[in-house]
């Protein structure tokens, strides 16, 4: 349901949701989100055969819920099933476009960051369809402001690794002053575990869930290792 109607055009809005609080959106976010006509939203399939949103609830604050429409997203290594879902948004979008009307294709996190979404910008502008894209609060920024932790500081430098860690990059890296930022970690969890078996020494922070009521967080390792790691997680490692 289209909640305005323009008889301009506007460039689609990526907006980037942060990681979870809807109190760490921008000023400009929630002014996007409030002018918008429609929002587009990432959905998963829950395993009672409903749809969650955790960008819907972010932005349920905001705005009402009839403006919103999803898109459902497979949990998948596959990627290709994700580009199908992807190439009929930039099918619905430009079409939308068309009608002149504001979208706004709210993105959990950073858009800049690991954010797959990127591919129905570039194809957007292929298509010469214009778009715009709003930073937000990474996820890993939000952790450690959590934490009150100095993220990196004086010569350490800042690493940020997708879900692919290995043992030997890990030793490597904190050896040579990084801090190492793992983020979806449920892709790599036993690899990280076994670094952590093998390094007790390492200060890790953990999370889960940050800005979320489900929000988790620890630096024992012992609860660490213990933990089945959810997609929304991450850890900050730093040497001792």
């Amino acid at each position: 349901m289209v909640c305005n109607t323009h008889s301009s055009e506007f460039p689609v809005a990526f907006l980037s949701l942060g990681p979870g609080d809807s109190d760490l959106l921008t000023i400009k976010a929630v002014r996007q989100l409030k002018e918008a006509d429609i929002i587009l939203v990432p959905a998963t399939d829950e395993a009672d055969g409903q749809l969650k949103s955790r960008a819907a609830a972010i932005i349920s604050e905001w705005r009402e819920a009839d403006c919103i429409e999803t898109f459902c997203l497979p949990m998948l290594r596959n990627r290709e099933a994700v580009m199908m879902v992807y190439d009929k948004m930039v099918e619905r979008i430009a079409d939308l476009y068309q009608q002149g009307l504001r979208v706004v294709v709210a993105v959990e996190g950073d858009v800049s960051i690991y954010a797959s979404i990127h591919y129905v910008m570039e194809r957007l502008k292929q298509a010469e369809v214009p778009v715009i894209q709003l930073a937000g609060i990474p996820s890993f920024i939000a952790a450690a402001a959590e934490a009150g932790l100095s993220l990196c500081s004086q010569q350490q430098r800042l690493v940020v690794l997708p879900g692919d860690a290995d043992v030997e990059d890990l030793r490597q890296l904190l050896t040579n002053h990084h801090v190492v930022v793992v983020m979806k970690l449920s892709q790599c969890q036993q690899k990280v575990k076994e670094f952590l078996q093998q390094h007790t020494d390492v200060e890790c922070h953990y999370f889960e869930n940050i800005g979320t009521t489900n929000e988790f967080y620890t630096t024992d390792h012992a609860a660490i290792k213990a933990r089945q790691m959810p997609y929304f997680s991450l850890c900050i490692l730093y040497s001792n």
